[in-house]
C-alpha cells in the first residue's frame, strides 16, 4: 500500500468526516456544561444576595393593641432623661380633735327633751303680731329717713347762732412753703354745722392763694361750734367764716 493511500485513510478518520459524525455529541456536552455553569452562577448570586441582606430584614411583628406600642423617639438631639418622681416623705399626720365624740357622764350632760312633731309649733311674735306658717307675711321695716341738707342760700331764722368754741386762727397750720415765701392772705369758707355742733361739710368760697385752701379746710373741720337753735331746738345750718393767714399772728 502506498504511503499516500495510508495518509488519506487516516485523514478521513480525523477530518471533516469525524466532525460530522460526532458534532451532536460535542454540542450536547457543551450545551449541558454551559447550562450547569450558568445555574451555578445564578445560585451563587442568590446566595450572596441572601446573606448580604440578612441584617436589613424587618422582622414581622404583630401588634394587637395601641397600648403595646412604645413611645416615639424624641426629635431633640440630646433628649433630657426623665427624672424619676420620688414621693414626698411620709409625715406624721395628727388627727384633729375637733368633732371627736367624748363621753360625758349623765350627771353633767344636759337633759334635753325632743320636740313632738305631731304638736303644732307656737307662732313667734314679731312687732306684737304673730307670724303664721300658712302664708308669707309682709314685714314692714321702717328705715330712718335721712334728713336733706339745707341749701347754703336758704335763710333760716334762728334764735341762737352757732359760735366757735376755740378761735379758728389757733387751729390753722400755716403752710411751710407759704411761710418760707412770706405769703399772707385770707380764705373765706362756708361750713355746714350739725345739730351736735360738729362740722359736716366745708366749701371754699374765696382764697387769695390756692396754697391756703387745704389749711383752711382742715382748720374748719377740726373746729367745734355751739349748735344753732330755734326755740330751743338744734338745727343744721350753714355759716360763713373768713380765716386770716398772718405771719405775725395778728
Amino acid at each position: 500500500m502506498a504511503l499516500s493511500n495510508l495518509v488519506s485513510e487516516k485523514l478521513e478518520q480525523f477530518g471533516g468526516i469525524d466532525l460530522k459524525r460526532n458534532y451532536q455529541k460535542y454540542f450536547s456536552n457543551a450545551l449541558g456544561l454551559s447550562i450547569a455553569l450558568h445555574l451555578l452562577l445564578v445560585l451563587l448570586y442568590i446566595g450572596w444576595s441572601w446573606f448580604s441582606n440578612d441584617d436589613k430584614r424587618v422582622p414581622h411583628i404583630r401588634i394587637h393593641s395601641i397600648a403595646e406600642l412604645a413611645p416615639p423617639p424624641s426629635t431633640e438631639d440630646h433628649p433630657e432623661e426623665a427624672q424619676p418622681v420620688t414621693p414626698p416623705p411620709p409625715s406624721d399626720v395628727v388627727r384633729p380633735s375637733l368633732g371627736v365624740p367624748v363621753p360625758v357622764p349623765d350627771a353633767i350632760a344636759p337633759q334635753l327633751t325632743l320636740p313632738n312633731m305631731n304638736e303644732p309649733t307656737p307662732a313667734p311674735v314679731t312687732n306684737n303680731a304673730p307670724v303664721t306658717s300658712n302664708g308669707p307675711v309682709d314685714l314692714h321695716i321702717e328705715t330712718p329717713v335721712q334728713e336733706a341738707d339745707p341749701s347754703p342760700d336758704e335763710f333760716i331764722d334762728v334764735s341762737e347762732e352757732p359760735h366757735e368754741i376755740q378761735p379758728l386762727e389757733k387751729l390753722v397750720q400755716y403752710p411751710e412753703v407759704a411761710r418760707r415765701s412770706g405769703l399772707e392772705g385770707k380764705v373765706t369758707v362756708q361750713a355746714l354745722i350739725g345739730k351736735d355742733g360738729h362740722v359736716e361739710k366745708v366749701e371754699v368760697l374765696k382764697s387769695d392763694y390756692d396754697i391756703f385752701k387745704d389749711a383752711a379746710i382742715n382748720a374748719m373741720k377740726s373746729a367745734k361750734f355751739t349748735p344753732a337753735r330755734q326755740n330751743g331746738t338744734p338745727l343744721r345750718i350753714w355759716i360763713t367764716r373768713t380765716i386770716n393767714f398772718r405771719l405775725n399772728g395778728k
